[in-house]
């Protein structure tokens, strides 16, 4: 066994004695205005709920409501907090979602539906009705005339952006420090999660995501290979080894990334970065012996934050091999945790539950390297 960042769970574990386990999936409508909570409903059928770090929305959830639940369902102004309950009565959150989409079946004995719901990044990917200057962390005019105080050369903390971004939003962050600054402006109509995207990369976080805590979470880029994992799944029996696919893309994945900038605050030198990937990748220079690079222009201030944003869009980027796992459904998975398997750390990229008792819960993993 080896250190782990989340403690043994007796419930989700799945010791070598434990030949089964039982569990549910609680659904609460709440009124998304008045927070009242309206009661639960319960899905007939097609209930699944998948995380993809890939995407600006990361977490959908599907589910196919019956005849009450239809006319209970407000979609416009209602959420669902879903939770897996065990019999015990640990309970396990699984976050918070608003209603994107919705279909009718009608019937002579009322109607039916199916119905989409997304995380509370649709809430925030909205477009903004104000420009957006974030070297002076407010929303304005894109009248230039109109912005105050004077921008700085070196921009604003993009902590502080990310903050300024978020005043008049109903959302709760959980944001690392970035030591870095944005000179980064967006004009009218620009999607709030294009912009967080924009300053996720330049602050040196991982794509952010509302998480099962129902908060927006930003945290700093890292390498997989060196951090302690999250879950231990050689000391385990989670894995369902009959259904393991791996694919990949080596024959034409970068392995040297190049950031430039067309916005430093001092003149007086080129502020650039490279990033090649590790000596023992597969794909690397020293492994096919010529580079395939991956050049960005990005609005950065220093040389160093240009090696940090080189350095993050390597881990990002750096998915030549991925590997899907079939499992137990276990709720502590998140976003980006590192799991430990075959002797090497992965980094989770996306799983998908199906939200039924017995059901498995599909992982899409990428191999690290140091």
């Amino acid at each position: 066994m080896v250190l782990t960042n989340f403690p043994y769970d007796p419930l989700l574990d799945l010791a070598p004695w434990v030949g089964q386990r039982q569990c549910t999936y609680r659904f609460d409508l709440i009124n998304g205005t008045s927070g009242e909570n309206k009661g639960e409903i319960t899905p007939i059928r097609g209930a699944s709920l998948s995380h993809d770090t890939g995407r600006v929305i990361k977490r959908q959830l599907t589910l196919g409501l019956g005849v009450r639940d239809t006319a209970l369902v407000d979609p416009v102004q209602d959420r669902v907090l879903v939770a897996m309950v065990f019999p015990n009565g640990q309970e396990y959150p699984l976050g918070r979602y608003m209603f994107t989409d919705e279909s009718d079946q009608i019937f002579t004995s009322g109607e039916l539906s199916n119905v989409v719901l997304n995380d509370e990044m649709y809430l925030v990917d909205q477009a903004i009705t104000q420009g957006f200057d974030g070297s002076t962390t407010s929303l304005s005019s894109t009248n230039p005339a109109a912005t105050s105080p004077a921008a700085s050369p070196a921009g604003f903390a993009i902590t502080s952006i990310i903050i300024a971004l978020f005043n008049d939003l109903p959302v709760r962050i959980k944001n690392e420090p970035s030591p870095f600054t944005s000179t980064q402006s967006w004009g009218i109509g620009t999607k709030r999660g294009s912009i967080i995207e924009d300053l996720a990369l330049t602050g040196d976080y991982f794509s952010p995501w509302f998480g099962n805590d129902t908060y927006l979470h930003f945290i700093r880029a890292f390498n997989p290979a060196t951090q302690i994992p999250d879950l231990d799944w050689d000391s385990g029996n989670q894995v369902m080894r009959a259904s393991i696919l791996r694919s990949s893309n080596i024959l034409n994945a970068p392995n040297r990334f190049v950031v430039i900038s067309n916005a430093p605050s001092s003149k007086k030198e080129p502020t650039f970065a490279v990033a090649n990937i590790p000596a023992n990748a597969p794909h690397s220079f020293e492994k096919r012996g010529f580079i395939i690079a991956d050049v960005r222009d990005i609005s950065a201030v220093s040389t160093a934050q240009c090696a940090a944003i080189a350095a993050n869009l390597a881990e990002r980027q750096m998915i030549f091999e991925t590997t899907t796992i079939t499992t137990a459904p276990d709720p502590r998975h998140d976003s980006y945790n590192v799991i430990r398997w075959q002797g090497s750390n992965w980094l989770e990229l996306s799983w998908t539950m199906t939200l039924t008792e017995g059901a498995p819960m599909s992982h899409t993993l990428r191999r690290s390297y140091r």
